[in-house]
């Protein structure tokens, strides 16, 4: 066998892997949010947005993106996925939930990865980004959301969601938050950020910082004991 097809079978038995892990994932996902019991806080904030008449960018923390799927309130929503071998899974977890993906990062191809964001954008397609990934420091949004937001005058809402019980991955540097079968929970939108296409780069820098902020408070908000009843 040449060097050639031994590189081709090997991408391919890796290739199947991936697909194999994603469709469990996907299925135990499923599965477990089929049963989870959702409360909407804070739903004005989504209808403010809206009256914008501009796709909408949500902004998240990686962390929760799971229990997100239950939550999407968007008939057409785009993510981003890295460009890694998790980013190729997430892609495909994410196209099973009825989600469009583009790929890059902030690290690999992150350029590329939010211009196509923004043509998705002009497209009509609402955008979801996990603002504190895809390598952390955790809960600490990066200024990439608010860059596109600027490209098309579309608001941001900080969206997350908090759960009365769960499993948190406190050795991963997301804390990744996975839902317990038939639990509560209360995903909460935050005030609309809008962005005007003048702002200077150290505006950009405060921004993001309002967002961090408010993101940290819907957090806290959603994981105070007995909140998601």
């Amino acid at each position: 066998m040449s060097r050639a097809s031994f590189m081709s079978t090997d991408k391919e038995r890796v290739s199947w892997r991936i697909r194999i892990k994603a469709f469990v994932i996907w299925l135990i996902a499923r599965i477990v949010l089929f049963t989870v019991r959702l409360k909407v806080d804070n739903l004005e904030n989504l209808e403010k947005a809206r009256k914008h008449e501009k796709p909408i960018v949500y902004a998240f923390w990686h962390g929760r993106q799971l229990g997100l799927f239950k939550a999407n309130p968007e008939k057409r929503l785009t993510i981003l996925a890295s460009l890694s071998r998790d980013g190729e899974m997430q892609a495909r977890i994410c196209k099973k939930f009825g989600l469009e993906v583009v790929r890059g990062s902030s690290s690999r191809g992150g350029l590329s990865g939010l211009m196509a964001l923004g043509r998705k954008l002009r497209s009509g397609s609402a955008i979801a980004m996990a603002v504190d990934g895809p390598k952390g420091p955790a809960f600490i949004a990066k200024p990439g959301v608010v860059a596109l937001a600027r490209l098309d005058g579309s608001p941001i809402v900080p969206i997350t969601i908090g759960f009365s019980s769960k499993i948190r991955l406190r050795r991963a540097w997301d804390k990744f938050i996975i839902p317990l079968p038939f639990t509560k929970a209360t995903v909460s939108y935050g005030e609309p950020l809008v962005i005007s296409d003048r702002v200077s780069s150290g505006e950009i820098d405060k921004i993001t910082e309002q967002l961090t902020a408010s993101l940290l408070k819907l957090t806290h908000e959603v994981d105070a004991p007995g909140r998601a009843v």
